[in-house]
């Protein structure tokens, strides 16, 4: 057993992922592939960085030998295998190849917008994970035909903060109730541990400003389902926005807020119909930032572009545009599970 694929986000997002699938790094993996009989399946595990989804984790199946030695033939007909280059910060945006062995999980290469292997993949994505919305499958095809067609040209590159030395990232670490302490400043941000702890914290975890490690889930921490159910709610604007404020956040309405409040932070709250959700965070310049997934924070939408009303910021294919709440980070309750649970058992 050795290789597992997820659906992936930036290639920013995973610091031990490479951006090419070199000759070098081909031949590496169809070796991998010749390791087992072909009918041998690898091991499925949870894979920690990159998403198609914000909220949840992405899906992550396992490659048979036989069927990465047919995705190495592939690659072998493929004009490059040099990712497509993409605007997106959120939504699909490729995939992701990793070694099952924990030893080499950071050995990880990328692939997207070749045609063959993209199909490919999407085929195996649709037998191990049928139970996906079908919105889901729509949006990765009309990415994949864009890619496939060369992608964006004129995006500035992100370059994602660099890991922070001697922190202490215990969970829970909360944010400034002080609106005006609220800041994009990934580095100094919760000490840094929404880049330390990259993986294991989402767009809520980053929209509430506290570092719970655990992914959290809109209600899940208020008890409005067991700790282990995801989703935790259905993913509607309305049934998000309820588990949200028995979290403890505060329903403001469907206004653009124009000044700070006297005390949290306002958050926006976006939906991609039955499928995830997705929040952005106001800081204290009256800019938005969010952090899509387990991918490194950002203040910009898929178009590139600094967000100052996250109503018509380009957050595709989260379409629905909930409204705004109110979020105190020493009046939440989602850190309830980071005191009493193991991040790690929640996660995977």
């Amino acid at each position: 057993p050795s290789v597992r694929v997820q659906i992936w986000s930036a290639v920013d997002s995973d610091h031990g992922t490479s951006s090419r699938f070199s000759p070098a790094s081909r031949s590496r993996w169809c070796y991998l592939g010749r390791r087992g009989p072909s009918s041998q399946p690898l091991r499925r595990r949870w894979c920690r960085r990159g998403h198609v989804f914000s909220g949840t984790p992405n899906p992550t199946f396992g490659v048979s030998a036989g069927e990465l030695k047919s995705l190495c033939q592939l690659l072998e007909l493929a004009e490059t295998t040099t990712p497509a280059p993409t605007c997106r910060v959120v939504g699909f945006l490729g995939w992701r190849l990793c070694p099952a062995a924990p030893s080499e999980s950071q050995d990880c290469m990328m692939l997207r917008g070749e045609p063959r292997s993209d199909t490919f993949l999407l085929e195996a994505l649709l037998h191990s994970h049928a139970d996906l919305p079908e919105a889901v499958f729509t949006h990765i095809r009309e990415e994949m035909v864009l890619l496939e067609r060369g992608g964006a040209r004129e995006c500035d590159a992100h370059a994602p903060a660099s890991f922070v030395p001697d922190v202490n990232c215990s969970v829970p670490v909360l944010g400034p109730d002080d609106p005006s302490a609220v800041k994009f400043d990934p580095q100094q941000d919760d000490r840094g541990c929404f880049v330390n702890q990259q993986s294991n914290n989402n767009c809520y975890d980053y929209a509430n400003d506290i570092v719970t490690n655990t992914f959290a889930q809109p209600g899940r921490g208020s008890g409005v389902c067991p700790p282990h159910t995801r989703p935790c709610v259905p993913h509607t604007c309305d049934d998000v926005k309820k588990a949200a404020v028995s979290d403890g956040l505060v329903w403001v309405g469907a206004d653009l807020p124009k000044d700070l409040p006297a005390r949290g932070h306002y958050v926006s709250l976006h939906i991609w119909p039955n499928s995830n959700f997705h929040w952005l965070r106001m800081d204290s310049n009256k800019l938005w930032s969010h952090k899509p997934g387990g991918s490194s924070v950002r203040n910009v939408d898929n178009n590139g572009k600094i967000i100052s009303d996250p109503s018509k910021a380009d957050v595709s294919p989260w379409s629905q545009h909930c409204g705004y709440l109110l979020a105190t980070p020493s009046k939440s309750t989602i850190t309830m599970l980071s005191l009493g649970e193991s991040p790690q058992a929640l996660i995977v």
